[in-house]
């Protein structure tokens, strides 16, 4: 099971640094200061890159207004669940929304903290949260992040990158990612897309000229 030290130390081997850390928490090496700068920086960076599976949760948004008093442009004001890092979308009940579908929200504050806003009532989110605990990291997440860890530290480490060794951990980042998303994608069954936009382009084969897309009509 991984550990915040153990993600470090991978980051410092993307860098070519063969001394380790022992403990990121507590050792005062150049090395552990700065994966330690970085690290939760790091971590809320790679969480908000892409909806992980194991870092999502769904949610009822704790009602602020109903309308709210700042703004006459939304219905309802809710309070920004505590732990969230990036509202990924308001549940409309459909699957797999799509942009007709998704629900409009904008996000403000008050004295009391982040506000989100929106036409909808009871609105319940999907939203990544900030997991901190690296035994829950799966192992595509984790190399991810030791690679943007790495892509910061760079400079301070390498006496200012001169072989640019954190634009190479950049890369291989971005390739992490791709990785990711294609691994979750295997993992579930999404719905069917909508074919309302197939099925009109389909009838307009059959529409006499001048009317969909104006190919030859066909009696």
């Amino acid at each position: 099971m991984a550990t915040e030290t153990e993600i470090a130390n991978l980051a410092l081997s993307h860098l070519g640094i063969g001394k380790e850390i022992a403990n990121l928490e507590t050792e005062k090496s150049q090395e552990a200061t700065a994966c330690r700068r970085f690290y939760p920086t790091t971590r809320d960076a790679v969480l908000r890159d892409f909806p992980w599976p194991f870092a999502t949760k769904f949610a009822v948004l704790a009602l602020v207004a109903d309308p709210p008093t700042e703004t006459t442009e939304w219905a309802f004001s809710y309070r920004y669940p505590i732990d969230c890092l990036t509202i990924r979308r308001i549940q409309t009940g459909i699957r797999q929304d799509n942009q007709d579908s998704r629900i409009r929200f904008k996000l403000g504050r008050d004295d009391q903290g982040q506000l989100v806003y929106c036409d909808e009532a009871l609105a319940k989110v999907e939203y990544t949260f900030r997991e901190e605990d690296p035994q829950r990291y799966p192992a595509d997440f984790q190399l991810a992040m030791s690679f943007r860890l790495a892509a910061y530290v760079a400079p301070r480490l390498t006496g200012g990158d001169p072989f640019k060794l954190g634009d190479r951990a950049a890369r291989f980042y971005q390739y992490e990612i791709s990785g990711a998303q294609a691994s979750a994608g295997n993992e579930l069954v999404p719905d069917a897309a909508p074919d309302a936009e197939v099925i009109r382009a389909r009838e307009g084969d059959f529409l006499p000229p001048g009317q969909g897309n104006g190919r030859p009509f066909i009696p």
